[in-house]
């Protein structure tokens, strides 16, 4: 329940071996590339006392990346292209690719285009002539009149024609300026799925030209008859049909052909796909990586964890290394580690949502956890039911086949939707059902007179539980970064809390909760406002830094004062925000409440059913979203605001696949 440790590899590689090494890393697909490059790119030296741990008497060539990454281009199209005239997807093969080299990728493709590219080329050729033809077909198929005969508009001796399709705004064009017009335009058919109806155009042959140019004024899209097909609009589509018919014979026989050994074509085109994507990763790594007269340096992120199988996969190949791993403590600031969030089966949903908003630095504490348990705790609060909440559950069972990360939340939801039915004795909006009204913790239901004014109370009470915690998660990263004006004056630091808290029991007092004078707290919250004014010198009056204000001071006076401005209205909104967790609790049950009483004055039975379910879809469909907005928005707005940057990196290791 945590972010992943992480450690720094920098390893230096002879460059006889950097292709080899590359490989190794590309196929672990664990390594997140630091292109910050630290303390190597402040100091270009150190590349040299590298090169003296991986001795070697050669000088190497740069090669030419631009003229390889063409290459391979050239390479991954022909295979592509072959693929899409063999009709199948691609895939990458792992097994065994590292032992399968570029050289016999090369070799099996041109085996395979002698064999098969001519064969390829012409299933492509009469693809293409169906596809021609089966849109031809449709589009004469709208045509109204079947007795029109084109073989005999074809034989006129002075007159052409031309069919196509018109846009209906271009047909009004024309029939605004038939006087100008030296042709004859016909509608013959509709496509009512399309803005576009089929015409017929008449034209005297001496006016082709002209004509031709005011039909591509007007985007006409002529429909061409295909050769050796004529007669009525009838014989056309039959004669369509039955050349598609052969045409389809005719590939059939193609890919009996192509395909006599189809499992074997099929495995060496994905092998010789997946040989050249890796060529084509390897390659990327050599284009961001550091070299020397005769080596190279990588640094890169992995999880501490992964460090043996890392340094394995390199021994297996060539011992011209050297790796040296550093902690992300022992790197500091030099370098930003990524982040990965790893969370046990309960919590892992959760981290959809903490990425929405934005991932932890690394050195931050993760929020998935608490996020999840406050979460699950408010949305039950605020839609507790068992009826309710089981469907919620089931559905998200139901969804945890298509989309796992959704149907978790969902179920967890449920799950606590059915924890507090229990609380409220409340089944499908109904709180009158022997048993669960008996075990109920809230007797006679959320609404009851006596049970309004604790269950917002238990509202603000939680946000100011969750909040305290959220102050001190807030602390806690501040601290980490050793930033020490916002963790101790900051207005989400200690001296906010201590404010935030000084607001709350002012309040108590003001209701006599609490049996200490009103000014105590008061007190509290005016010398919290002071010394957040003064964060700035009062910390680097602590550090032993000078000066103690920088830049203007009538500047950072006034920004100071409007800040603490903010700090208050931020501590009373955040004092009431939670309110709404118990509003929502009473509003569930108002709601259904009005459904019941509706049902009420039904004398139909089947009626008062119906509106009853009509009234528990509308709570699960509509109440149950904006519930879970509201839970949503009291995360992002009111929590992580005291805790949580969002700006941490993503850990992004190369993967064959990418």
């Amino acid at each position: 329940m945590a972010i992943e440790k992480m450690i720094l590899l920098n390893l230096v590689g002879a460059l006889d071996e950097e292709h080899a090494i590359l490989q190794q890393l590309v196929l672990c697909e664990n390594i997140h590339l630091n292109l910050e490059h630290g303390d190597l790119s402040e100091n270009s030296y150190l590349v040299h006392e590298y090169e003296a741990m991986v001795p070697s008497g050669k000088i190497y060539k740069t090669e030419d990346y631009a003229q390889l990454a063409s290459h391979y281009s050239e390479l991954e199209n022909s295979v592509v292209e072959m693929s899409k005239g063999l009709d199948i997807a691609l895939k990458i093969i792992k097994e065994d690719i590292g032992a399968y080299s570029l050289k016999n990728a090369e070799e099996d493709l041109k085996e395979l285009l002698e064999a098969i590219k001519p064969n390829i080329q012409t299933m492509n050729e009469k693809r293409k002539q169906m596809k021609e033809l089966e849109l031809f077909k449709e589009r004469i198929s709208h045509i109204h009149e079947k007795g029109i005969d084109f073989g005999q508009l074809e034989d006129m001796t002075y007159f052409e024609y031309e069919i196509g399709m018109l846009s209906r705004d271009n047909r009004n064009h024309i029939k605004k300026n038939y006087e100008n017009i030296s042709a004859l335009l016909f509608q013959i058919g509709d496509v009512e799925a399309s803005s576009e109806d089929i015409y017929i155009v008449l034209y005297l042959s001496q006016f082709k030209e002209e004509t031709t140019k005011l039909l591509k004024s007007l985007n006409w899209n002529k429909i061409n008859l295909p050769d050796g097909i004529k007669g009525n609009t009838s014989q056309l589509i039959i004669a369509a049909t039955e050349r598609i018919q052969c045409l389809q014979k005719e590939m059939s026989d193609l890919e009996g052909t192509i395909f006599k050994n189809k499992e074997e074509i099929i495995l060496r085109l994905n092998r010789i796909y997946s040989r050249i994507k890796l060529e084509e990763k390897i390659l990327q790594l050599k284009e961001q990586i550091i070299h020397g007269n005769n080596v190279f340096v990588l640094n890169a992120w992995i999880k501490k964890k992964d460090k043996k199988k890392v340094e394995e996969k390199i021994a297996n190949v060539t011992d011209k290394y050297v790796i040296l791993c550093k902690t992300a403590e022992e790197v500091g600031k030099k370098s930003e580690p990524p982040t990965l969030l790893n969370n046990n089966w309960f919590f892992k949903p959760f981290e959809m949502i903490v990425k929405l908003y934005g991932l932890p630095s690394y050195i931050e504490i993760d929020p998935t956890p608490f996020l999840a348990i406050t979460f699950c705790l408010m949305f039950g609060i605020m839609f507790g039911d068992i009826g309710q909440g089981l469907v919620y559950f089931l559905a998200g069972v139901i969804l945890y086949k298509k989309n796992e990360t959704a149907g978790g939340v969902l179920t967890r939801l449920g799950g606590s939707s059915i924890l507090f039915g229990f609380v409220y004795g409340s089944i499908f909006g109904l709180e009158e059902v022997p048993f669960i009204k008996d075990i109920a913790l809230v007797h006679g239901g959320p609404l009851n007179t006596t049970n309004i004014m604790p269950i917002l109370a238990v509202g603000v009470a939680f946000g100011v539980v969750v909040l305290t915690v959220a102050y001190g998660f807030g602390i806690v990263n501040c601290l980490r970064k050793r930033d020490l004006e916002d963790g101790i004056f900051g207005k989400n630091g200690m001296v906010g809390y201590f404010f935030f808290i000084g607001l709350i029991f002012t309040g108590l007092t003001l209701i006599r909760v609490v049996p200490i004078s009103v000014l105590v707290p008061i007190s509290v919250m005016i010398v919290s406002l002071i010394m957040m004014i003064f964060k700035e010198p009062l910390s680097n009056l602590i550090e032993g830094k000078r000066p103690l204000i920088h830049g203007d001071r009538s500047s950072y006076y006034v920004e100071s004062s409007f800040e603490g401005i903010e700090t208050i209205l931020s501590a009373l909104s955040n004092a009431i925000s939670f309110i709404r967790v118990g509003a929502f609790a009473l509003n569930h049950a108002g709601l259904f409440l009005a459904f019941s009483v509706m049902a009420g004055m039904m004398n139909n039975i089947v009626l008062k059913v119906l509106i009853l379910v009509l009234g528990n879809v509308l709570i699960l469909t509509l109440e149950g979203l904006v519930v879970f907005i509201q839970g949503l928005r009291l995360q992002y707005y009111e929590m992580f605001s005291k805790y949580f940057s969002g700006d941490g990196i993503a850990y992004s290791p190369i993967k064959l696949e990418d």
